[in-house]
């Protein structure tokens, strides 16, 4: 009991600093919690024994991660008319490798461990 109250006490000193400096970050974690109480008290039983483990429980928090990935997915392809344009940045040759594709460049030069033949490759 006493060890409960100590991390109890330890909890509300963390997030009364979480509330003052993020306070929607504190009101989540509040819901949160009241989430996982509430969760807590339906798989009770199951976890000690009382009552056998339903079929569809144990894949049921990749399925509820699967879903909501998906509806975020299905929210940002009907929005994605309404995003900002994406950023272009300054030189248009570079790939992300390290090296420019410059008239200097050598075509074996690439580090990738084959070589390209004649063709000019862009990644």
């Amino acid at each position: 009991m006493l060890i409960w109250l100590l991390g109890v006490a330890v909890f509300v000193v963390i997030w009364s600093g979480l509330w003052k400096t993020q306070p929607k970050a504190a009101f989540g974690v509040l819901l949160g919690l009241l989430v996982a109480w509430i969760l807590s008290r339906l798989l009770t039983p199951y976890v000690l024994g009382m009552t056998p483990i339903p079929v569809w429980l144990p894949p049921l928090p990749l399925a509820i991660i699967a879903l909501t990935l998906f509806v975020f997915g299905i929210v940002t392809w009907l929005r994605a008319d309404r995003l900002p344009p994406p950023r272009v940045s300054d030189d248009d040759h570079e790939h992300g490798h390290g090296h420019a594709h410059g008239p200097d460049h050598a075509h074996g030069d690439h580090g990738h461990g084959h070589s390209h033949g004649g063709a000019h490759h862009h990644h």
